[in-house]
């Protein structure tokens, strides 16, 4: 299996003390962790919210049981990025279909050659996240280095 954790750099991991200002502070927070303009030209945080952006303008990636799963496709991307934000409660409304705010995102960026892949990594996540057990786990997370931790227990594809 791969690790959920293998996808990540503990810098795009992170327990916060506060609620963005909305969506689109949210965004911005998650584009912010995944941008790494210098390795990857034009990586950079603003062509992120944009491409993030635009797929929340098509419906919600916020999926219900305070999860929320942004993603979007980024040319010059050589491979899959994630990022894991846990939201302090109350959470954030994302307009999820059961009514409840989100606490748990976890953003996914992917290059644009990579057909099916997102589908298949937030299909995995989102199975696993949806484990009232696993997802409890996270929700007690008290910094970035316990949730990656935790994360490292969780499979999200066959290798």
């Amino acid at each position: 299996m791969t690790r959920l954790a293998a996808l990540l750099d503990p810098s795009r991991i992170a327990v916060l003390d506060r609620l963005p200002d909305g969506r689109p502070g949210l965004l911005r927070l998650l584009a912010e962790r995944l941008a790494d303009a210098h390795a990857i030209p034009g990586l950079d945080a603003p062509a992120i919210i944009e491409a993030l952006a635009t797929r929340e303008q098509l419906a919600t990636t916020a999926v219900g049981e305070g999860l929320a799963f942004p993603h979007a496709k980024l040319p010059g991307l050589p491979a899959a990025r994630a990022s894991v934000v846990l939201l302090p409660a109350p959470g954030l409304d994302l307009g999820a279909a059961d009514g409840l705010p989100v606490r748990l995102v976890v953003a996914l960026i992917v290059p644009p050659d990579s057909i099916g892949e997102h589908l298949k990594l937030l299909g995995a996540f989102s199975r696993r996240l949806r484990d009232p057990t696993a997802r409890q786990a996270l929700l007690g997370c008290i910094d970035g280095v316990e949730l990656l931790r935790r994360l490292g227990d969780i499979d999200v594809l066959p290798r």
